[in-house]
């Protein structure tokens, strides 16, 4: 909806996954006015290479560069969602770039395979964060709450119930597409 540039949305899904674990979540993000990009992250999906978190940090500054530098999409709006050790690696990103407004994290961990947040909470600074997990999922859930204590910016924590981990969560959690476009639609206004 609306004429460009829109903002942009990156997506970062769960390990051992690829970007079709998003579901119709893209699709509805593009309804709403967003441009958006849904990757497979190093070594997933169609990517191929190695496992190494280390890189897939530093890929996500490319892909910024990349949506960001897309005539259709407003570099000043934009923001990354991740799930699992891609909400880690959207935090990790938030942090290394200051142009990204607000990250959304999906199940995130203080620490999958070495990809750490409480470091990149701190330097994301004051920017806002909505922190989404399920309570049976107790190290999600667990690192979620220490998160959102952390936060320095405003934070959002939402604990559904039996949910499940990362994008699985939009299936038992039917509300979760909308309240992240809601928290999208304001911080990227």
């Amino acid at each position: 909806t609306g004429s460009p540039p829109w903002p942009g949305v990156i997506l970062l899904h769960m390990l051992n996954s690829d970007r079709s674990h998003w579901g119709s979540f893209p699709l509805q993000l593009v309804d709403n006015g967003y441009g958006v990009l849904s990757i497979d992250l190093r070594c997933h999906g169609e990517t191929g290479g190695t496992v190494d978190w280390d890189l897939a940090a530093n890929d996500l500054q490319q892909i910024w560069d990349y949506l960001s530098s897309r005539p259709e999409i407003d570099q000043d709006r934009t923001a990354v969602v991740g799930a699992s050790i891609g909400a880690d690696l959207a935090l990790v990103g938030g942090a290394n770039e200051e142009s990204i407004k607000t990250v959304v994290l999906l199940s995130p961990g203080l620490n999958y395979a070495d990809v750490e947040t409480e470091p990149a909470l701190s330097s994301f600074g004051d920017r806002p964060v909505l922190i989404v997990a399920s309570q049976e999922d107790t190290y999600a859930a667990d690192s979620s709450i220490i998160l959102d204590e952390a936060a320095i910016g405003e934070s959002r924590l939402i604990l559904y119930e039996g949910a499940g981990h990362g994008t699985n969560m939009f299936e038992a959690a039917p509300d979760l597409s909308g309240q992240i476009i809601d928290w999208l639609n304001f911080y990227l206004e």
